[in-house]
């Protein structure tokens, strides 16, 4: 559907009802879609061949990358409506809705594993570190940020779609890598060992826990080492989202 003589101009509209939906959490688990705004991340989604369904807000096709109406199902929907859909207080004029799937994670030589990070903004900055470093995949542990959630796609600025993330229990996963000779290195203030100080190993799995109380105990007691970033006496403690890119970059391949 495309084109302005098809204009969806009414909230009852069993697409925009369906759309409305994927604004929360339940409903994307149940639906198995999601929705990114904006033309950067459409396009992402695109190549990643993960689009179902393209809107665009009426009067938008001049502003836009020719490539989005090549997809086959492109949706315009009236102002008023879009603005209502986005979730972005100043919406850019193109959203998709993609499929919800987890993308395999092929190699383990270098692992991010997440124990209840719960700031969507930390989640995808160390999703956007991750690519950057050439990580292989993230583990979200039980008590993360869904991964689905606007604001985490957003700050991932598409690195979103360009590496595995599974989502399992931290603990009995920790043991299968250990099983196959990654060495875990866990996150903590005391009883570790300096960045600096920590061997790289061929295959190696970092754990950062949650921006409170840090990585569950029963995981530390678990690892194959703990370290800690040494800085300034002035600083008590970096920004998970921080120290993680620290420590990715430090161990990059």
């Amino acid at each position: 559907m495309m084109g302005d003589e098809m204009i969806i101009e009414s909230n009852q509209n069993p697409k925009l009802k369906y759309w409305f939906k994927l604004q929360q959490k339940k409903y994307r688990q149940q639906l198995q879609a999601f929705i990114v705004e904006g033309e950067h991340l459409v396009i992402e989604a695109l190549a990643s061949n993960a689009v179902k369904e393209i809107l665009v807000r009426e009067n938008a096709h001049g502003q836009l990358d020719k490539n989005i109406f090549a997809h086959q199902a492109v949706f315009v929907i009236k102002e008023s409506l879009f603005n209502k859909l986005a979730m972005t207080e100043t919406p850019q004029p193109v959203m998709a809705i993609c499929e919800l799937r987890s993308q395999g994670i092929e190699n383990n030589n270098r692992l991010l594993l997440l124990d209840q990070i719960q700031d969507p903004g930390n989640l995808g900055t160390l999703i956007r570190s991750a690519v950057a470093f050439k990580f292989d995949g993230i583990v979200l542990g039980k008590g993360c940020v869904d991964l689905y959630n606007e604001k985490v796609i957003r700050s991932t600025q598409g690195a979103f779609f360009k590496i595995g993330i599974k989502q399992c229990s931290l603990l009995p996963y920790l043991h299968v890598l250990q099983s196959e000779g990654v060495k875990v290195i866990g996150t903590n203030l005391h009883n570790a060992m300096p960045l600096e100080k920590i061997p790289a190993y061929e295959k190696m799995a970092f754990i950062l826990g949650n921006e409170g109380s840090g990585v569950n105990k029963e995981l530390l007691e678990s690892t194959d080492s703990n370290l800690f970033i040494e800085m300034s006496e002035n600083v008590e403690s970096l920004n998970v989202s921080i120290a993680g890119s620290i420590i990715m970059h430090h161990f990059r391949l």
